[in-house]
């Protein structure tokens, strides 16, 4: 990828997973050597390394995964692991989820979801995760569905700040209570 070579003022493109994108050895998937991926494969990657948002692509019906710096973090522990391998296999607790999304988006839909809880093992142990979820269809260069864009917003904190602000808020009303019937 030619673009990987010069970062034209783009922080992504000079990032760390710009620099293990180019290094890895993609020989070894079903993607081939990165001096052979179509244009748009690399046009995508581009927009994703640019991405200050946690990003990952699922290329091809295996779903080998390219993700950003921001996403790198997201996956804690699994990181530099997920690069180059099959989401199914990167991700195994979420397997039967993120089948469904590639074949989705392989179809040309879309999905999202809202505060998706998902238990997933990002630092070894499991751990419930509340995620906003946004998935579309990347198209090859005969425009034709080869690939998933995943942009992936974390809400865990949101969500445990809600469900604890819900409860004082119902133990202030209970307490209310109790003191008007007294």
């Amino acid at each position: 990828m030619q673009f990987l070579s010069d970062s034209h003022g783009c922080e992504g493109w000079k990032g760390e997973m710009a620099g293990r994108i180019s290094a890895f050895d993609w020989g070894h998937t079903e993607l081939g050597p990165l001096n052979s991926w179509p244009a748009s494969l690399c046009s995508a990657v581009q927009l994703m390394l640019a991405s200050p948002l946690p990003m990952v692509m699922l290329w091809g019906r295996a779903g080998y995964m390219i993700y950003n710096d921001a996403y790198s973090k997201f996956a804690g522990g699994r990181h530099p692991y997920l690069l180059g391998a099959p989401v199914e296999l990167g991700w195994p607790e979420v397997a039967d989820f993120n089948r469904h999304v590639v074949d989705t988006c392989l179809a040309g839909g879309t999905l999202s979801f809202r505060n998706k809880v998902l238990v997933l093992l990002r630092d070894g142990v499991p751990e419930d995760v509340w995620l906003d979820l946004y998935y579309s269809p990347v198209a090859n260069d005969d425009g034709k569905p080869a690939g998933v864009m995943a942009m992936v917003v974390e809400t865990t904190e949101f969500v445990i700040s809600e469900r604890l602000r819900q409860e004082a808020e119902n133990a202030y009303r209970a307490d209310n209570e109790r003191v008007r019937l007294a």
